[in-house]
């Protein structure tokens, strides 16, 4: 019953995702500022979460000046290569 409560700890609610959204909005951080802040929230950087991030971020970076369906392709090119840059 422990690890479930401890799971549901590191899920990305609609509140944290707002506040990421405006966090990336705001700062234009880097990826590794992005890691960082997702960190303070309390969300664990295991393989899943750093994904949805990275599609968030990227998202954000393009919001606007693409057509989603550009911006999914964009996504898929870029989401690997945003979450190793710091390896």
């Amino acid at each position: 019953m422990e690890n479930q409560k401890l799971n549901l700890n590191h899920q990305w609610t609609k509140t944290l995702r707002k506040k990421f959204n405006i966090f990336i909005k705001e700062k234009n951080p880097t990826f590794s500022e992005c890691k960082e802040f997702i960190r303070n929230l309390g969300i664990d950087l295991n393989d899943i979460n750093l994904r949805f991030a990275a599609g968030i971020y990227i998202f954000e970076k393009y919001d606007g000046r693409h057509t989603v369906e550009e911006i999914r392709d964009i996504i898929e090119d870029e989401i690997d290569s945003v979450i190793n840059i710091d390896k």
